[in-house]
């Protein structure tokens, strides 16, 4: 194969996993960015949001692990198939035949199994197309896709919604699902069945300690994109303005992801130092939350994005790099654990926002922060 062959195989496969990825997080940040105009057609609280967005998270963090090592023994392609049939078809039925939050959520529950395969089928792709010393690079845009997803779902508010109605943009989003099945390579190769004498190599401690550090980091970075909308319009911007906050936080989140990948490919960096350093400065800014008037909330807001939601990608390339002989394993541990925390941060400011304290919420995110700064700084001591 060629020099060039090898290039546009490594574009495609990094356009298809950016593409699934964006995909299979944008039910969930749909749900929470159209939550006001999806209230016109019926109940649906800042609680019912909270439980919604905490449930996707919940099938994805009891799935992710058992995708991982699926994916390890039947491959990426067939695997990133997978994950694009099932968020088309929640897509299709979120757009035409949720008509009640308990249908909503149960609908939204279909693209989780999406979402959950998505991530350890990306990561094994990327790994098989994208040269190693490229990797930190390649793994930072797949996690760029996620704030890309936030950034869409806040254009969506504006451009879709508003004009057209709430439906349309899941169905444009099933269409997004569609297309990335299409371009997806043919002929990634397919892991090996993990071993008990590979899962011993593993280092299954410093694994699951990222894990942990992932659910805290999520707890605090989900809880912040899924109420942001509905904080800022309570803080008195326009519904219009709060889309393009959320769309603005994602889009300082999506360049320092890949500006930190870009970082972690140096050989004489640890990712892990900064992923610390950044989470640790993060939790100020969820504190100056607090303050609940316009200008310190969208400050705030856009610092939260860059320095607390930054941190996906280098941890994905530690826990690749811990674990040669199952990368997607790995990658399913921290997507696990990335999704729990994605679970209890809109449930915990879900709750906080529906009994009138929203500032308790922001306080919870900076505790969350602090505590995964704590525990990565911590591993990286570990070696």
């Amino acid at each position: 194969m060629s020099v060039v062959q090898v290039r546009v195989r490594a574009a495609r496969a990094l356009a298809t996993g950016v593409g699934l990825v964006v995909a299979g997080a944008l039910p969930a940040f749909l749900t929470a960015s159209l939550a006001h105009r999806i209230r016109a057609d019926f109940t649906f609280g800042d609680s019912a949001v909270g439980v919604a967005v905490g449930l996707f998270y919940a099938v994805c963090a009891v799935v992710s692990t058992p995708c991982g090592r699926v994916v390890d023994r039947i491959g990426a392609t067939v695997s990133i198939r997978i994950a694009a049939a099932s968020t088309a078809i929640s897509g299709v039925a979120l757009a035409t035949l949720a008509h009640s939050a308990p249908t909503l959520i149960a609908l939204l529950l279909v693209g989780g199994l999406g979402n959950a395969m998505a991530g350890p089928a990306v990561s094994a792709l990327l790994r098989h197309e994208v040269v190693g010393h490229r990797h930190g690079l390649a793994f930072g845009a797949q996690q760029a896709g996620a704030p890309l997803g936030a950034l869409l779902a806040g254009l969506a508010l504006p451009v879709i919604a508003i004009p057209l109605g709430w439906r349309w943009a899941f169905a444009g989003n099933a269409a997004l699902a569609v297309a990335v099945a299409a371009i997806a390579p043919a002929a990634a190769a397919s892991g090996v069945a993990s071993t008990a004498a590979a899962r011993a190599r593993r280092g299954l401690g410093t694994v699951h300690a990222l894990g942990l550090a992932a659910v805290l980091a999520s707890a605090a970075g989900v809880g912040l994109v899924s109420f942001i909308v509905i904080f800022a319009v309570d803080s008195g911007l326009s519904e219009g303005a709060a889309g393009l906050l959320l769309a603005g936080l994602s889009l300082t989140a999506m360049i320092s992801r890949i500006v930190l990948g870009v970082l972690a490919d140096r050989p004489a960096l640890d990712p892990l130092r900064p992923v610390a350093v950044m989470l640790a400065a993060s939790a100020g800014c969820y504190l100056a939350l607090t303050a609940g008037t316009p200008f310190p909330v969208v400050a705030a807001a856009l610092l939260a994005g860059c320095l607390g939601w930054s941190w996906p990608g280098a941890l994905q390339l530690a826990v690749v790099q811990r674990s040669p002989d199952a990368p997607a394993w790995a990658v399913g541990v921290l997507m696990s654990g990335l999704f729990a925390g994605a679970v209890a941060g809109p449930l915990v400011v879900g709750l906080l926002a529906g009994v009138g304290w929203f500032a308790g919420g922001w306080i919870a995110c900076a505790v969350f922060a602090l505590g995964a700064a704590a525990i990565v700084a911590a591993t990286r001591r570990r070696g």
